[in-house]
């Protein structure tokens, strides 16, 4: 089958830009050696000689480039040499005036298999490779969007001057960039556009090379999606139907059960197993089809084998949504994958809504909704969600969550291979769920780029979206593939696509839920300044190294403020932010010098959130709610953090527990709660919510 995707020669692709309006280098082409010459008569030497073919789109790396030649002899050698080199292939000559040394950059846009048009901006020239020193953004980008890639490039001082250097033309710089990704955006036939090098000036850019890839098959039309309420009977289902239901204890068919059952479902569960009358003292049905009463929501955990059957069971039962659990399908290679399009495509017929295959399904404790193979305690119902591409969210974590407490849970969703199903399915509900107030993503890949884009951007004006995404590197990429057979997709496309619409970013599981802890019981922050104090010094140092990386301010403290510190404070200890408490505890005691510290501190108005880090032993214990209820509630706007070093479990529970009954997250180390917090003020600036004041 022959190929839709061309590669222009670089006349044309020079062509091309430059009717879009970018400048570029003089040049003739030519087609023998008598145009060569002529060519460069026109131009004057010094100039340089290039292969020009379709066939042969990297030039320099072939031997088809010829630089500063100076003379006419010089021009008939390098096109003899050059001609034989090439005589394999069609070709023509390019003859281009040598330009003026000057910085080189690389520009491009390419059409990224997941997400569509990118735009890439970096240094250029023959060390690309070595110093992949680029920024990437998602097309279209204005002129703001444009100057800020130009900024986050370690190189940036090089656009700006520096030593004895003028500044560059950054506005033609910009505008160049502009100009490319309004141009893969408009076209659909362009794949890509590498311009490298255009060399920048203090006075205007020229671009020198440009190698274009078309791709002329038609474009994909975008298939029309379920409406997201056919989401709702996953999470919420009126009735239960467990195809593969069994009495052994240790099968997923009895977990399944036993979790409905502890979990207080309230509508009826009908276990399918042909073998047997009863299970867990619940009647057992041969078929799905047998169940006397209508059956929402079918969860399908049997051998692949009977996967076809019981389907269609389900599809003359009338059952519009199925959690299967059975893997083996693109988890499991190319035949596997094949299995798996021919069962959604029997479903997606019948109407049916399939969560997997190779998924463990659902959790919603405020409707005692709980799907797992995995024996569960009860879970605090919240406000977080969580959409994982993995069973371990209703599984391990799931048991850690029930145990540890870190935020309540309002729904999770195992969704497997994403047969059908999929991450823009969820977040297109969640984000209109009104019991979901911030949602948690683990993420493998992305089956539909633009509709995901479309989604975060909906949700993320709406409430906090956490992201966790595997496959960051090339390894993890193909580790990813054999999990869940799912596109990883470039991890630098994802930054952009993050930074597009406002998906809170983490890098594992750490981070994430600590994240999601913040999120789920503060306020988005008025600004990114912080008060610390700390009952040692190491805490004042680990505190200020994680402000300087995440970007938080630690403001001085003001007059009034030291004033009022020097009451418990004694006077030869050095009073800064963040606070070194230790002395004014030797005299004062742990609760009344942290409840008067954390008190003066928040009062400071340009202090917008606190961070209090204990040491934990006997000394240090006492009551957190007496000692600081009422000194928060006077300042709801202003989040407030803790952590602590060291302790028993039992000192660790006494904080834990005593924080939280104060909405207070609390985390075992500074570091990890100024993550957290310069996540919030990261989502707080998409939303608008900071000022200027105080922002690095």
């Amino acid at each position: 089958m022959k190929s839709s995707i061309t590669t222009l020669n670089e006349f044309d692709g020079i062509t091309l830009i430059k009717q879009a309006g970018i400048s570029v280098i003089d040049c003739i082409l030519a087609k023998d050696e008598k145009e060569v010459e002529v060519a460069a008569s026109q131009l004057g030497f010094p100039v340089a000689l290039k292969i020009c073919s379709e066939f042969v789109p990297h030039k320099t790396e072939r031997g088809g480039v010829a630089l500063n030649i100076a003379d006419a002899a010089s021009l008939g050698e390098a096109f003899h040499k050059m001609n034989r080199k090439f005589s394999e292939v069609p070709h023509a000559f390019l003859v281009q005036k040598m330009a003026q040394s000057g910085i080189e950059l690389i520009l491009g846009v390419r059409r990224d298999p997941v997400f569509g048009p990118v735009v890439l901006a970096g240094i250029g020239g023959i060390f690309t490779e070595i110093f992949r020193d680029t920024a990437i953004e998602l097309a279209p980008v204005d002129n703001s969007v444009a100057r800020a890639m130009l900024r986050r490039l370690k190189g940036a001082a090089l656009l700006e001057g520096y030593r004895s250097q003028k500044p560059l033309d950054i506005n033609a710089i910009v505008d160049v960039i502009s100009v490319l990704s309004r141009l893969i955006s408009e076209r659909q036939d362009i794949l890509e556009i590498d311009v490298n090098p255009l060399i920048a000036y203090p006075d205007g850019v020229l671009a020198v090379d440009a190698l274009v890839r078309l791709d002329g098959s038609q474009p994909k039309t975008s298939r029309r999606h379920p409406d997201s309420a056919t989401m709702t009977s996953f999470f919420s289902p009126a009735s239960v139907a467990v195809v593969g239901a069994s009495r052994s204890s240790g099968k997923g068919g009895n977990i399944i059960l036993r979790n409905l059952l502890k979990a207080g479902f309230r509508g009826p569960i009908y276990p399918i197993n042909p073998t047997v009358k009863e299970i867990l003292g619940m009647r057992s049905y041969a078929s799905v089809c047998d169940v006397p009463d209508p059956v929402d929501l079918a969860m399908i955990v049997i051998p692949k084998a009977a996967v076809t059957e019981a389907l269609q069971d389900c599809e003359a039962k009338g059952v519009n949504n199925v959690i299967l659990s059975t893997g083996g399908y693109s988890d499991a290679g190319e035949t596997g994958a094949k299995e798996q399009k021919e069962i959604i495509e029997q479903a997606g017929k019948s109407g049916i809504r399939v969560m997997g295959p190779n998924s463990i399904g659902t959790l919603n404790p405020s409707a005692g909704m709980a799907t797992s193979i995995v024996g569960l305690e009860p879970i605090k119902a919240g406000g977080v969600s969580i959409i994982g591409q993995s069973g371990v969210f209703s599984s391990g974590w799931a048991r850690w969550i029930a145990d540890t407490k870190p935020f309540g849970l309002s729904k999770v969703a195992c969704i497997g291979n994403k047969g059908d199903v999929n991450e823009s399915d969820l977040l297109e509900y969640l984000a209109d769920d009104a019991a979901t107030l911030t949602i948690g993503m683990y993420l493998e890949g992305i089956v539909e780029g633009r509709r995901f884009i479309r989604a975060a951007e909906k949700a993320c004006k709406r409430k906090p979206v956490v992201v966790m995404k595997a496959g960051r590197s090339e390894a993890g990429a193909a580790a990813v593939a054999s999990h869940t057979g799912s596109l990883a997709g470039s991890d630098a496309v994802f930054d952009a696509v993050c930074r597009r619409t406002g998906l809170v970013r983490t890098n594992n599981p750490e981070a994430f839920f600590d994240a999601l802890s913040a999120f789920e019981k503060l306020p988005l922050p008025k600004g990114n300044r912080m008060g610390v104090f700390s009952i040692t010094g190491m805490g004042c140092v680990a505190s200020t190294d994680a402000a300087e990386e995440y970007g938080i301010v630690l403001p001085e403290l003001n007059p009034a403020t030291l004033k009022k510190l020097a009451e418990v404070i004694p006077p030869w200890a050095p009073v800064r932010n963040p606070i070194d408490i230790w002395s004014a505890i030797e005299q004062h005691g742990s609760k009344k010098t942290s409840t008067y510290i954390a008190r003066c501190m928040l009062d400071q108005k340009d202090i917008d959130a606190l961070l209090i880090i204990f040491v934990l032993m006997p000394e240090s214990m006492f009551d957190i709610s007496e000692a600081f209820a009422e000194i928060f509630s006077r300042h709801p706007d202003k989040p407030v953090f803790a952590s602590y070093y060291g302790g028993t479990s039992r000192e660790i529970a006494h904080v834990h527990e005593g924080f939280s009954a104060l909405g207070v997250p609390c985390y075992p180390t500074p570091e990890r709660a100024m993550f957290a917090f310069g996540r919030m003020v990261e989502y707080a600036r998409y939303r608008g919510k900071i000022h200027n004041q105080g922002i690095k």
